[in-house]
């Protein structure tokens, strides 16, 4: 059975500026390419034009947000518009998103509670200015030597080994990625071995999920172990620099994906990278469980540390406008919580971060990216840099952006 929102809407008539409701047409709908999963109702006057998003469920925030903004935008038309979110619930980095939102649009949030009566309490602005996560996020991420410290003692000697062998890798762009379960060899963003633990041993294979050869996938699959004298065994070496020349020669070729191209080029401190950021910096936050989807999606951004500072890094290469959605949120995260509080460098410095994400994208998807300067209060926050057009047959060399409102072009190049 659907909401009857015209009815709440009717009995909850302080909760809103505006007292005479539409519901947003279908066709109209269709034209401003807004999602069906929410429901649109719009009021107000000339002067100032309201609207309202709603949601009977727990909606996914990032398409909550951007369809309200988008809705706001729409209705608008150059015009000073009020934009309700009405949701049974709402994240406190979403609640704290909605007090960077500026211009022409203003966002409010009301609480819809079915069961009781009155049903719609709007949040006070000043609530979701302090919206703070509360609870903890995340769990550390070990080291080599935390992550043994379970295994029995022939296992502890043999991972050290195979600790060995990894590093020994390096020079071929090669970095290894540590979980609670797993130690990954990752070439890029492409796992070419892992350590698994299996009680207090563990196991070693090879991983070719990415070959889209049947029968290259199927000779790739071999396992490690450390011999009697205390090397791996040959067979699990040689495949993994077989899959290293393959991944090499598809990258001569120019076949690789433009993110896993893009992801070699961070880790190996490639190009223009150093000397605008520094060295990669490893995300030391893993989720506990599958309701910490914050954290892991913070941990596929990229990170930096130089002189003292932290530089957050948020690739774009398609559907900018979502992409970008979700990297405010996640910004609010990190703005609203202890993740990047004490941060520390290789060295065991403290790191600064001033709270700036970088977006890196195409020059194909800047303008439409840089709408969100629009809807944002401080658009500063958010440095847009372009790849330069050659980047994926030359390397990453050169990266550009216009620097606030003055549309002054500055590059930065190797």
């Amino acid at each position: 059975m659907g909401t009857d929102w015209n009815e709440i809407w009717d009995n909850h008539p302080d909760v809103f500026v505006a007292r005479t409701w539409q519901e947003c047409p279908e066709d109209k709908r269709k034209a401003w390419r807004l999602p069906h999963q929410f429901t649109y109702y719009m009021g107000g006057e000339t002067a100032l034009r309201v609207g309202i998003i709603a949601s009977n469920s727990f909606p996914r925030e990032e398409d909550f947000l951007l369809s309200g903004i988008c809705y706001g935008q729409r209705l608008s038309n150059g015009a000073k518009t009020l934009v309700y979110f009405v949701a049974p619930d709402f994240s406190p980095p979403f609640l704290h998103v909605l007090s960077k939102i500026s211009g022409n649009i203003a966002v409010r949030a009301v609480y819809w509670r079915e069961r009781l009566n009155p049903s719609l309490y709007l949040i006070p602005e000043s609530n979701t200015l302090m919206a703070t996560i509360r609870q903890p996020v995340g769990e550390r991420r070990a080291d080599w030597d935390k992550w043994a410290r379970p295994l029995n003692p022939v296992a502890r000697q043999q991972l050290v080994v195979v600790k060995e062998y990894f590093a020994s890798l390096s020079g071929r762009r090669t970095h290894v990625d540590i979980r609670s379960q797993q130690i990954s060899l990752v070439w890029g963003n492409v796992e070419i071995a892992e350590v698994r633990r299996k009680g207090k041993k563990f196991e070693l294979n090879t991983k070719a999920r990415w070959e889209r050869s049947p029968e290259l996938a199927k000779n790739w699959q071999k396992a490690g172990w450390v011999d009697a004298d205390g090397s791996l065994n040959p067979e699990f070496c040689n495949t993994v620099a077989g899959v290293l020349d393959r991944l090499e020669e598809l990258e001569s070729q120019g076949s690789l994906r433009q993110r896993d191209l893009l992801a070699l080029s961070f880790y190996a401190g490639a190009g223009v990278v150093n000397s605008l950021w520094g060295s990669i910096w490893t995300w030391p936050w893993l989720a506990r469980d599958r309701g910490e989807t914050w954290v892991n999606e913070l941990g596929q951004w990229y990170y930096f540390e130089g002189n003292g500072q932290l530089s957050v890094i948020c690739p774009i290469l398609e559907r900018p406008l979502a992409e970008a959605c979700k990297s405010v949120i996640l910004t609010s995260v990190l703005e609203r919580s202890r993740l990047l509080r004490d941060a520390k460098g290789i060295r065991g410095e403290k790191l600064l971060w001033d709270g700036r994400v970088h977006w890196v994208t195409l020059p194909s998807l800047e303008e439409e990216l840089r709408r969100w300067h629009c809807w944002l209060e401080q658009p500063e926050q958010f440095p847009v840099w372009c790849l330069p057009d050659n980047w994926e047959r030359e390397g990453l060399r050169e990266l550009s952006s216009r620097g606030g409102q003055t549309g002054v072009m500055q590059s930065v190049f190797l």
